[in-house]
């Protein structure tokens, strides 16, 4: 049993609301909390308890950073939360996403994997608010970079000095970066597998066509929940050895294998069947 955080930035791209559906349909994860990141965290936050309600499931929910450690501005597309009805009717627990992630961790010192799949402010926070916080974490397992260096991936994008002080922090870390996340490719058939989803159906389907109807796409890219999958089924993946990662001052992402490293690198090795694994958790 996994004893899991998610740390989110849900409401924007769908990737976010497949993950969290994937670990509610996960009978391996022991859901400790959620906490949300990058601009409107109360609005985040009240998407990701209005999907866990959809099952009947009380996921403590906290709200994080707002706002970025490089002062980069935030951007979010306008359209989050306009699929969903009543959302002013879930509140958010009052305590701080990062106070709850550093209490958390540092009451049940490695037990605490937590899957962050957005900016990595909290994290980041959480790192300089308490010295304790990285050496008690278990493992953080995040989407994010490209270690092929031919972009700068949007997570690192969105706060650099975020995600240097977590990739060049003492924490085990496994990440699957933007290549790598690209080999899995959900298409109309597939996405037609989740809008028969018993529960999460409907409004998981409304979301796709929302993000991907704008960019004339019939297919998208499930970043998010592949690199929660890299957690429950491990055999679909392929995990380098160790090795040390640094951000430049752009968000440009490099690692290099170290026999004293802490971040490994994910690389689904068979995309396809992730893929219909993920659908299964989201279909359950």
């Amino acid at each position: 049993m996994h004893k899991v955080i998610l740390d989110t930035d849900i409401g924007t791209d769908v990737d976010d609301a497949l993950a969290l559906a994937v670990l509610l349909g996960s009978k391996d994860v022991d859901f400790i909390g959620i906490t949300t990141v990058y601009g409107d965290v109360c609005l985040r936050s009240q998407i990701a308890m209005n999907l866990c309600s959809m099952v009947s499931r009380e996921i403590p929910t906290y709200m994080g950073e707002d706002k970025t450690i490089s002062g980069r501005e935030v951007w979010m597309s306008g359209s989050e939360g306009k699929n969903f009805k009543d959302l002013d009717s879930f509140t958010p627990q009052p305590t701080s996403a990062v106070d709850f992630l550093v209490n958390t961790v540092d009451s049940q010192p490695d037990s605490i994997d937590v899957i962050a799949i957005g900016p990595l402010t909290n994290i980041a926070q959480a790192i300089e608010s308490d010295q304790d916080f990285e050496k008690k974490v278990k493992r953080v397992w995040i989407m994010g970079g490209d270690f092929t260096q031919s972009r700068v991936e949007h997570n690192f994008k969105c706060d650099v000095d975020a995600a240097r002080i977590v990739l060049e922090s003492s924490i085990p870390i496994s990440i699957l970066d933007l290549p790598s996340s690209q080999k899995t490719i959900i298409r109309m058939d597939e996405i037609e597998q989740i809008r028969n989803a018993p529960v999460f159906g409907t409004i998981l389907y409304t979301e796709i066509m929302s993000w991907i109807e704008p960019r004339n796409q019939d297919w998208t890219i499930p970043h998010d929940p592949i690199a929660a999958l890299a957690l429950l089924a491990p055999e679909f993946f392929e995990t380098s050895p160790a090795g040390n990662v640094l951000i430049d001052p752009e968000g440009m992402s490099f690692w290099s294998e170290s026999t004293t490293g802490n971040v490994v690198l994910l690389n689904p090795v068979q995309p396809e069947l992730a893929v219909q694994r993920m659908i299964k958790l989201v279909t359950n």
